[in-house]
């Protein structure tokens, strides 16, 4: 049986007077009109999950009530039928609509609904209209590019969210701060990733957002233009948290990991979402690059080690193959490599020796020899007796496999 993706909503608070039970049964009558409206739109491939309780006792308590309902909403409901088999019947979702809407959605200024339609999106004048924006009175907007407009259909996905959200916002004691938590993650995504991709003249074409939310977002590109966003979100992330978060307690909520894998959109996309996870266990504040978790400092040095092995074989003429040798000094790649410390030298001169061999050439300048210390110096560190590879390394020459063979 599949799953369809679902999204969720939490309704408006009531609280126990008659008038306001009455509102909160009319709010319930129009989430399940939009979840219908939804289910027939997209020919059942989406669904729509809300919640609604009364505002009795402290926002805390309401909030915990709040999500035992909406997890029991998205939990799949078993009954007599649901192991009788059955032919699937394709209707087929709405294409003109949802064509339209990837058209007009980009550059829209405002967004409208009604109450006889509300899950059919139109960008203008309607019942109820509201403001496209990154200010307070607009609502936050993303538009997800279309994947068929990548200069390179296949690439690398990348996984952006923020360390312990959750628990940053089960910490907000009144609905308020819960609101303005929310409204400020949700901003900073939608605002810094859309002003990136027009900012960063290396991105344009490169890169198509497929999922932006209150935690983080998921994109789909070229690896290059997804490391160049990864930076700088950090960079903008640190500060967006130094001016708004500085005074809270914890370092919940303070700082984002992320996650890259190469592939096809589907299967990078799903394994991007389990190296995230894999990263935010071992260590908050780090990305997860090609089996090694870096800390975000350490991503400046592979991208440097990318360069110095691309200038050895473009201007000394050393062998490509000498990127292979070099990664077979570590001992492994993948998920299993999280979980044990790079191998031990116990010999490190032997080390060292076999580095040099492997960046031999036919003529060795004095601009060979320095930038090959330079790239020695970038695997073992400046510490003549440093005894372990660093995880960048591994990271860099993975990086110099893939603009070789691009």
């Amino acid at each position: 049986m599949g799953h369809s993706p679902r999204f969720s909503v939490i309704a408006k608070l009531s609280s126990s007077s008659p008038a306001e039970r009455v509102s909160m049964s009319r709010t319930e009558a129009f989430l399940r009109l939009a979840a219908s409206d939804i289910d027939t739109l997209s020919a059942g491939e989406l669904e729509l999950n809300f919640a609604i309780t009364e505002n009795l006792g402290e926002w805390p308590i309401v909030r915990k009530r709040l999500f035992e309902e909406m997890q029991r909403g998205m939990g799949t409901k078993a009954n007599a039928d649901t192991f009788t088999p059955f032919t699937p019947v394709h209707t087929g979702a709405d294409q003109d609509y949802f064509a339209a809407l990837a058209a007009a959605a980009p550059t829209a200024a405002s967004v409208g609904v009604d109450d006889v339609s509300p899950a059919r999106f139109v960008f203008g004048e309607s019942k109820f209209t509201y403001k496209l924006g990154y200010d307070h009175d607009s609502l936050p907007w993303v538009a997800h590019l279309d994947l068929s407009n990548l200069r390179r259909r296949k690439g690398a996905a990348m996984k952006v969210e923020v360390d312990s959200i959750e628990i940053r916002l089960r910490r907000a004691i009144t609905v308020e701060e819960h609101l303005r938590l929310s409204h400020l993650y949700k901003n900073f995504f939608a605002g810094e990733l859309q002003t990136l991709l027009l900012r960063l003249p290396d991105c344009t074409g490169k890169i198509a957002i497929t999922d932006s939310g209150l935690e983080g977002f998921t994109v789909y590109g070229d690896i290059d233009a997804l490391l160049k966003v990864a930076q700088e979100i950090h960079r903008l992330f640190e500060t967006m948290a130094e001016v708004n978060l500085n005074d809270a307690a914890g370092v919940e909520g303070k700082s984002i990991s992320a996650a890259l894998t190469a592939g096809d959109q589907a299967a990078a996309i799903a394994e991007a979402d389990a190296a995230l996870k894999l990263a935010q266990a071992a260590s908050r504040d780090s990305i997860y690059l090609f089996g090694r978790i870096l800390d975000w400092k350490q991503v400046p040095d592979a991208l440097e080690i990318r360069e110095l092995c691309l200038r050895m074989i473009r201007n000394y003429g050393a062998s490509p193959q000498f990127v292979s040798e070099l990664s077979g000094f570590f001992r492994e790649s993948g998920y299993q490599s999280l979980r044990r410390k790079t191998g031990r030298f116990e010999r490190p001169w032997r080390l060292y020796r076999r580095l040099s061999l492997a960046l031999e050439t036919a003529s060795e300048s004095r601009d060979f020899e320095r930038t090959r210390n330079r790239l020695l110096a970038e695997f073992i560190g400046k510490n003549a007796g440093q005894t372990r590879l660093r995880p960048s390394g591994r990271v860099g020459l993975e990086l110099t496999r893939i603009s070789i063979n691009a």
